[in-house]
Order: structure tokens, then C-alpha cells, then sequence
């Protein structure tokens, strides 16, 4: 085994990976550590003169563990996770036929799949292929279910496994997974750990509305919602904007659940709870731009909001303020 710290290459057409915390060429070596960081597996390689050699790199984010892997050697791999445990695996190389409760999922660049507690998976392996992992707890699931609902679950929640990486949900946690990854290529700081928060809430948001599984049809009801109710949403969202919260912290602050607040939202105010929320915090930006300190800089200040693509932030606060936010920071300051 050995252990290095890897450099991103300047020349990769996708985020680099995280930094390796192992690489090795002993089978039962990597399943340990993928055990508590992706999913536990047992495997065996497949024909007696196989070779393996396997890279893992990743590390926690804030409530997720993200693990990239890089492997040489075909092998027919059985998976399980623990009662207290969620999966997405994406794959980044290659295709990957995998066995879920007789259903067949192929993970590849255009597919993914969402593992469920106790769920069985079987794998057979190409010679050689890359995969993510991203796992989450458990509770963090169940909890913003439960607020998007407005109500207590008791039966598991059990995900439909194949997750298709090729719609506007698909290409959005592609984009969330590889923001995971940059933060963990740097120290991270306490502005970017807060943003990582907001950005697992999000995806979890994302996965239990779009993603069918045996609590899709109850989320899908839709009851009457009060403009007084769409109030205290708005309020809820400009006192609480700096934190990072989801639809559900939303819902439940307004007493609705997630759908009939959507559609309230909507109806009444013609955006959603969510788009209310980025517009609040692009106001919280030029507030703070339009009265920086010398030390200020326009990417520490939408670090702090929340916006870490920086590219489409800049694109939405001009579109909103008719300026750049470099602009509204010069003319916050005197000429010297």
C-alpha cells in the first residue's frame, strides 16, 4: 500500500479527483476502506491469473462521504449497504451492469444508481473501470422527507434504482458532484463547509422529488395553501437566507407541504420557494459588495451566499442588476 496526496491535472477535461488516500494491489484492503466510505462489499476476482490494482480517493464532505475509485481487475462483487445508509454510484468510465432486486442498471456517464438500505446488489466487472461513490446517512434523507411531507414516515423509504444522468435533475447532481469533489481537492473553509451543507440538502431535495420511489405519490398531493402562508415562507427565507435550507425547512416553517407550497408559490407569486431564496441572497451580495472593505472580494462574498459556480452567478446578478458584481465592488470603493 501506498499513501500520497494527488495533484489535480491542469489538463483533465473533468474535475480531478479528490486527493488518493489509498492505492494498493490487495482486494481485501480496498474493500475495508470502501466499507465505511461507499459500500460494503465481498468480491473475488474472475479467473486465476487477474491482476488488481486499485486507486481510492475522496473524504467527508459535511453530512456525505464522496469516493472516487479507479480499478484494474474483473470481478463479480455482491453489495449491501447498512439499515442506516444511502448510495448514488455514478460511473465516470466504462459501463457497469449491476443486479438490484431483479431489476438491471447499468451505471455509466448516463446512468446512475441510487442504492437503498439492506438493498442487495450483484456486479460483474469490466477488466477495468471508474465509479463515484457519494453516501449519505440515513436520517438525512428520512428527515427531509418527513418535512416535505409535513408528516411522520415509518415505512423504509425505498428508491426506484436507476437514475437517469441525462435530464436537467440528472445533469444538475452531476454538476453538485463535482463541486463535492473540487471542495475536497482544497482545505476547506468555513464559508465552503456551510456551502458543501447547502449542497447536500439540495441533492437530497432533488433525489426524493424527482426520483421515484414508495413515498412519490404522497408528495405529489396537492391541498390549498393561503397567501398568508406564502408570507411566512418569504419571511422564513430572507431571515434564515445564510443557512443551508431546503424545501422542506421551507414547508415546514410555512405549515404546507412541499407540493402545495410549489404550487402556491407559483401561482400567487409566479417562481418557486426556491428561486425566492436565490434571489434573496443575490440582494444579500450586492448589499455586501455595495459596501465592501478593501480586503472584500467578489468570490468571498458569494462564497458566503452560497454560490459557488461562478460563472452562472455572475451571469444571474447581471441579468437581475443590470451590472457586474466586479462593478457594483469598484463603485463601492473611492478612487485612490
Amino acid at each position: 500500500m501506498s499513501l500520497r496526496t494527488a495533484k489535480p491535472d491542469g489538463n483533465q477535461a473533468g474535475p480531478a479527483p479528490p486527493p488518493i488516500i489509498l492505492k494498493t494491489r490487495d482486494v481485501d484492503e480496498a474493500a475495508a476502506v470502501l466499507s465505511t466510505s461507499a459500500v460494503p462489499y465481498r468480491s473475488e476476482l474472475l479467473g486465476p491469473s487477474t491482476s488488481f490494482s486499485t486507486e481510492i480517493s475522496g473524504g467527508p464532505a459535511w453530512r456525505s462521504q464522496l469516493s472516487y475509485v479507479k480499478t484494474v481487475g474483473a470481478m463479480h462483487v455482491k453489495a449491501e449497504l447498512p439499515h442506516d445508509s444511502y448510495a448514488m454510484v455514478l460511473g465516470t468510465a466504462g459501463e457497469l451492469e449491476h443486479r438490484v432486486d431483479g431489476e438491471v442498471v447499468c451505471v455509466s456517464r448516463n446512468c446512475a444508481l441510487i442504492q437503498s438500505p439492506s438493498q442487495p446488489v450483484e456486479v460483474r466487472t469490466p477488466e477495468s473501470f471508474e465509479l463515484l461513490f457519494l453516501r449519505f446517512d440515513r436520517e438525512s434523507f428520512v428527515a427531509e422527507l418527513e418535512k416535505l411531507l409535513l408528516r411522520k414516515v415509518h415505512a423504509p423509504l425505498v428508491f426506484s434504482p436507476g437514475f437517469s444522468t441525462r435530464t436537467v435533475a440528472g445533469k444538475r447532481v452531476r454538476e453538485m458532484v463535482a463541486t463535492l469533489q473540487a471542495l475536497l481537492r482544497q482545505c476547506i473553509t468555513f464559508d465552503q463547509r456551510r456551502y458543501a451543507a447547502s449542497l447536500e440538502t439540495e441533492l437530497i431535495g432533488l433525489l426524493l422529488e424527482t426520483q421515484r420511489h414508495n413515498y412519490t405519490r404522497l408528495l405529489a398531493r396537492r391541498q390549498g395553501a393561503g397567501s398568508w402562508q406564502v408570507r411566512i415562507a418569504e419571511e422564513f427565507i430572507s431571515s434564515n437566507a445564510h443557512l443551508p435550507l431546503s424545501l422542506g425547512d421551507i414547508s415546514l416553517a410555512a405549515g404546507v407541504n412541499a407540493r402545495t407550497l410549489q404550487h402556491a408559490f407559483q401561482s400567487k407569486r409566479g417562481y418557486s420557494p426556491l428561486q425566492f431564496m436565490r434571489r434573496v441572497r443575490l440582494q444579500k451580495v450586492r448589499a455586501e459588495l455595495s459596501q465592501a472593505s478593501d480586503a472584500c472580494t467578489v468570490t468571498s462574498v458569494a462564497w458566503r451566499w452560497g454560490f459557488l459556480h461562478f460563472g452562472r452567478f455572475a451571469r444571474e446578478y447581471q441579468m437581475r442588476f443590470g451590472e457586474k458584481p466586479s462593478e457594483t465592488l469598484r463603485r463601492s470603493r473611492p478612487p485612490a
